[in-house]
């Protein structure tokens, strides 16, 4: 048997798995698919050449499937939507909508009932590590056989990036999910209303004492013009997170828990040059320099505080700078958002951790489903470059043109006026599910203004503790118990730090709590994923 370059980079059981994967079936219905043989045969070679199998469907029968997956808020799911529409058609594999929580906790909380229940929809969203927990206790099948024999194109891809197959690989050498593959790496960053720096006569903040100049003029100097001291000039939607640009030039990042000294595993909330960053952010807070309600915060409010011109400030994704800039607009036709490079803070290093991970989310396969080669199939087809341009760019001559071989999106999608280009593609029907992100999907929908503040901040980006770490079960329950508990006390602490509830004297106490609660069983647990995660 003659075996694809992406299994040089496994080892162990999922090897043993590929080996055999040449001469068994795979997941599917048998009827359905046919002999093994014959699978492996029609289907692999259709996708190899990425053409689909009969009738120029992707699978040779329509069928329905039940996904669990992220709602999006600007409509409906369905597979009549003018995006939605083509890809169903093309596949032949037709979604069933479960309702699922916006709330990110709601979400997590909802699929691990799901799982508990063991009444599993076909497929089901989630992070890698929900995923791979499900996958090792048998929720979801094991995707290795199914990937061998009908996933040409997706395997190109993890031969072209071992850093993929490193990410989606669980520790017990299977993979149980196929990934969201970003395209580019900047993500969030701080976003100002220039026309307000011209109005107060300064420039972008490139230090934290800067920052603190621009925030108190701001708050002093009646940029929004209506003669009351009203302004907030910070805000944010994202709680605590949200209050990261004001931490990372110290030293320490809200963006993961942990970090790695040394190669050794550390606690980010324990960090000493916390007390510091803390400190700088609890005195924006008492000068009234950022919004005082930034824990509660939620869109609504934090669009209002743009659309009534209290804020001029705030720490967002990058496509969000044209999305505030045309809400604010109808109040200020003058408006002008920038995006603002990393400050420079005490050590006078600037960086971010703020990043889209190269695995972001993942959709894994009942292992109860009976579609599974199905989906595989499918899955294949939307890893392919037919199927690509359509999760990418939607429907040909409707939301995208070809000009000169490269795909451009038409007025429809980048010229509403009232919303965002990516905010209209959610309302045609874009949804997230597993594929290949487009760097020219990322690029066709902001101007080139945007395109150009997004890429000032990839050099300053540094890599962040890595998110497809595996845990075993006792591992696990570890962490649902001590970590939690740590959590839900530094969640609590390091506000009413901010806050000024809790004196930053008291700052030794709370490390030493967090140390009572079970800090070293958790490290220790960290410690040892971390190194099973560098050897895979």
């Amino acid at each position: 048997m003659k075996n694809s370059k992406w299994i040089k980079g496994m080892t162990g059981a999922m090897a043993l798995t590929l080996t055999l994967a040449g001469c068994q079936t795979g997941g599917g219905d048998p009827k359905a698919s046919g002999t093994p043989d014959a699978q492996k045969g029609q289907s692999g070679q259709a996708a190899a050449t990425g053409q689909a199998s009969g009738g120029g469907k992707v699978v040779d029968k329509k069928i329905e499937v039940n996904v669990y997956m992220r709602p999006r808020t600007e409509s409906v799911e369905s597979n009549d939507l003018l995006w939605m529409k083509p890809i169903v058609e093309k596949t032949n594999v037709y979604f069933k909508w479960l309702k699922a929580p916006n709330d990110d906790k709601d979400y997590i909380e909802k699929f691990n009932l799901t799982l508990a229940g063991g009444d599993l929809p076909d497929l089901m969203e989630a992070t890698p590590d929900l995923l791979n927990k499900g996958g090792e206790n048998g929720a979801f099948e094991p995707l290795n056989k199914l990937i061998d024999q009908y996933m040409p194109n997706f395997k190109k891809i993890l031969e072209k990036n071992p850093q993929i197959l490193k990410d989606i690989k669980s520790d017990d050498g299977n993979i149980y999910f196929f990934p969201q593959i970003s395209a580019v790496k900047t993500i969030n960053l701080q976003i100002v209303r220039q026309d307000w720096l011209d109005k107060v006569g300064m420039k972008a903040p490139t230090t934290t004492d800067e920052l603190y100049q621009v925030l108190k003029a701001f708050k002093e100097k009646d940029p929004n013009g209506n003669g009351k001291n009203d302004e907030i000039p910070f805000t944010t939607r994202n709680k605590l997170k949200g209050l990261l640009p004001f931490v990372e030039p110290f030293g320490v990042s809200f963006e993961e828990d942990f970090y790695v000294e040394n190669g050794q595993v550390k606690y980010t909330y324990t960090n000493p040059k916390l007390k510091e960053a803390l400190a700088f952010v609890a005195k924006l807070y008492r000068e009234g320099l950022i919004d005082k309600e930034y824990i509660t915060n939620d869109q609504k409010v934090w669009e209002s505080r743009f659309t009534n011109q209290v804020s001029g400030f705030t720490f967002d994704s990058f496509p969000r700078i044209e999305y505030l800039e045309k809400l604010v607009a109808k109040a200020e036709p003058k408006v002008e958002m920038i995006g603002i490079t990393p400050l420079k803070g005490p050590s006078g290093d600037a960086y971010t951790k703020s990043q889209q991970t190269l695995i972001k989310n993942g959709f894994a396969i009942s292992s109860k489903s009976k579609y599974k080669a199905e989906l595989a199939k499918m899955h294949d087809w939307f890893y392919s470059e037919e199927g690509q341009l359509a999760m990418n760019f939607g429907k040909l001559g409707e939301t995208y043109t070809m000009e000169n071989g490269k795909p451009k999106y038409t007025d429809l999608v980048m010229k509403d006026p009232n919303k965002s280009p990516l905010i209209k593609m959610f309302e045609l029907g874009h949804r997230e599910f597993a594929y290949q992100w487009d760097i020219r999907y990322e690029n066709a929908m902001v101007t080139p203004k945007i395109e150009k503040i997004r890429d000032s901040i990839t050099p300053f980006i540094k890599d962040k503790y890595p998110v497809a770490l595996s845990f075993k079960q006792q591992e696990r329950d570890v962490l649902n118990s001590k970590f939690a508990e740590i959590t839900t006390y530094k969640d609590e602490m390091v506000n009413k730090f901010i806050m000024g509830a809790e004196s930053l004297d008291k700052f030794d106490d709370y490390v030493k709590n967090i140390e009572k609660i079970g800090l070293d069983n958790v490290l220790k647990i960290q410690q040892a994923a971390y190194e099973r995660y560098t050897k895979r």
